[in-house]
C-alpha cells in the first residue's frame, strides 16, 4: 500500500476520532485552535521511499505568521518552529503493509500514540504565556542547545528570539521584547557576515534579501 492509499484509510479511520475532540482537518493535516492563542497542529508524512509513516505534533500561534509566512489557519507542522515527533515504542515511524487490516492496526497505534504522547506535548503549552514568559535572553545566550521546558530543542534561535519578542509584546513586556529583538538582530548580523562573502551572484542577492527581511521582522518600531 502506498502513501496515497494509506491517506484514504487515515481519513476513514482516524479523522472521525480526532474531529470528535474538536480538531479540524482530514488526511494528513489537522489543527485545533485554543482560546489562549495556541494552535495545536498534528501532521503525518510518508517516508522518502513511501514504506513508512511519520507523525509530528506542533504548535503555532494565532497572532503571527508561521515560518513560511502563512497564517495559523493554513499552518502545517513542517512550517512550525516548535514541534515534536511521536513514535511507536520510541522508534522512528510506522511501517506500511500491503494488507489493509494491518494498516488499520497501524492507524490505531498512531491514535494511541497521539493520545498518550501528543496530549502531553500540547498540555505543556496549554497555559500560555507559560512557559515562554519565563524564558530570558540570557538563557539563549548561555546555551546554544537550549530546550524549552528542558524538553523541546529549537534549532533556529533567530526565529525563537523573534517569537519571544512577539510574545512579550503581546503580554505587555516591551522591555523584554526589546532584549529579544536585540538578541535576534545580533544573531542575524552574525549569520550575514558568514554568508555574504564573495561575488554578488544571484544566490548572494537572495541571501541578502533574506537577511534584510529577517532584520525588518526582528526590529521593534
Amino acid at each position: 500500500m502506498n502513501t496515497a492509499e494509506f491517506r484514504k484509510l487515515i481519513t476513514k479511520h482516524f479523522s472521525p476520532k480526532i474531529r470528535e475532540l474538536g480538531w479540524k482537518g482530514s488526511g494528513f493535516h489537522y489543527r485545533k485552535v485554543d482560546q489562549n492563542h495556541i494552535v495545536n497542529i498534528l501532521g503525518l508524512q510518508g517516508s522518502r521511499f513511501g514504506d513508512s509513516i511519520y507523525c509530528e505534533t506542533a504548535i503555532h500561534f494565532d497572532f503571527i505568521p508561521d515560518l513560511v509566512g502563512f497564517s495559523y489557519d493554513k499552518s502545517t507542522y513542517d512550517s512550525c518552529l516548535i514541534r515534536e515527533r511521536i513514535t511507536p515504542n520510541n522508534s522512528g515511524g510506522w511501517n506500511l503493509s500491503n494488507k489493509e487490516d494491518i494498516n488499520i492496526e497501524t492507524i490505531n497505534s498512531i491514535w494511541t500514540s497521539f493520545k498518550l504522547q501528543g496530549t502531553k506535548f500540547y498540555e505543556d503549552f496549554s497555559k500560555f504565556p507559560h512557559p515562554f514568559d519565563k524564558i530570558k535572553p540570557q538563557d539563549l545566550r548561555n546555551n546554544t542547545n537550549y530546550k524549552i521546558l528542558g524538553k523541546y530543542f529549537i534549532t533556529n534561535h533567530i526565529e525563537l528570539a523573534n517569537l519571544l519578542k512577539e510574545i512579550n509584546l503581546l503580554i505587555g513586556n516591551k522591555a523584554m521584547a526589546k532584549e529579544f529583538s536585540i538578541l535576534g538582530i545580533e544573531a542575524i548580523n552574525d549569520l550575514g557576515r558568514k554568508l555574504l562573502v564573495g561575488k554578488k551572484t544571484k544566490s548572494y542577492r537572495e541571501t541578502e534579501r533574506f537577511i534584510e527581511n529577517q532584520l525588518k521582522k526582528l526590529t521593534i518600531e
